[in-house]
C-alpha cells in the first residue's frame, strides 16, 4: 500500500486533498517536528483494526503494512530491518564518501614517516593543548 508523509502544517492546509489521497488507497504518515505523529488509513481499515482489538495477534498482523514509512529520502521497513533510497541520494554519498577518502589519502600522502610511539606523542600534546584552551575559554 503507498503510503505519502507529510508534516502536520501541510496536513492543515491540505487536510481535503488528503482524505482524497487515503480514499484513493494510499496511507497519510503525519510528522510533527520531524517524528511520526499520526497516521490517516480508510475507515474499513480502522473498523477492521477496532473490530480485531481483543485479539493481539489480528492486530499485530494488520499493522504490518504501518510498517513501512518514508523518512526523508528514505523507505524504512522495521518489519525487513532495511532501508531505500534513491539512486541519486546513493550516489551522492558514496561521491561525498570518495572525496573524505581523498583528503584521508592526501594526509597521509603528505605525512612524515614517523615512529608509530611519536604520532602518539604529538596526538597527546595535541589533545592537551585542545583540552587546555577549551578549559581557559570555558567551552
Amino acid at each position: 500500500m503507498p503510503t505519502l508523509t507529510v508534516q502536520s502544517g501541510e496536513a492543515r492546509a491540505k487536510f481535503r486533498d488528503l482524505l482524497d489521497q487515503v480514499m484513493a488507497g494510499k496511507d497519510v504518515i503525519i510528522q510533527r517536528n520531524g517524528k511520526n505523529a499520526a497516521v490517516l488509513i480508510p475507515a474499513s481499515d480502522y473498523e477492521e483494526l477496532r473490530g480485531q482489538s481483543s485479539n493481539p495477534r489480528a492486530i499485530h498482523e494488520a499493522a504490518v503494512p504501518y510498517k513501512t514509512v518514508k523518512v526523508g529520502p528514505a523507505i524504512i521497513n522495521a518489519e525487513e530491518n532495511t532501508a531505500t533510497i534513491p539512486l541519486d541520494f546513493y550516489n551522492a554519498l558514496i561521491e561525498k564518501r570518495e572525496e573524505l577518502f581523498n583528503v584521508i589519502r592526501e594526509i597521509q600522502d603528505n605525512a612524515p614517516d614517523l615512529p608509530e610511539e611519536e604520532i602518539q606523542e604529538i596526538v597527546e600534546d595535541a589533545i592537551r593543548i585542545v583540552r587546555a584552551k577549551n578549559a581557559a575559554s570555558g567551552s
